[in-house]
């Protein structure tokens, strides 16, 4: 899975096209686009090997996930989602969004247990 996370949402189109088209250059199966407010799940359904064959799969609001507010700045937001991610072990799943806590069951947290969670860049 991949993680996009934003401060703030200029223009979601963009943003998306951008993370489907990443998605599919890295073969990644599963994508999130978050920001403080709001929440994206995309899946590649292998219909082509083009951006076209991600959809998003779910919208859901993502402030309930916080367990407090998140930071302003985007590199902090950055570290904030990670730090929310490698804590996923510890958080109901039952709150997650139903499609959302599939791919975190199924995906995610396997991945969380042996340390396979990584930054794109430094934080």
């Amino acid at each position: 899975m991949v993680i996009e996370a934003k401060v703030t949402m200029n223009d979601l189109a963009h943003t998306e096209e951008a993370l489907k088209r990443y998605m599919v250059g890295m073969q990644f199966p599963f994508g999130l686009l978050i920001t403080p407010t709001k929440g994206w799940v995309y899946q590649d359904v292998y219909s082509s090997f083009s951006p076209g064959s991600v959809k998003q799969v779910e919208e859901f609001d993502s402030s309930l996930l916080w367990r407090e507010p998140p930071p302003d700045g985007p590199l902090q937001f950055e570290a904030y989602v990670q730090r929310w991610i490698e804590a996923l072990p510890d958080y109901p799943a039952e709150s997650l969004p139903p499609k959302l806590k599939d791919i975190v069951e199924a995906y995610v947290l396997p991945a969380v247990s042996i340390g396979e969670v990584r930054a794109a860049h430094p934080r």
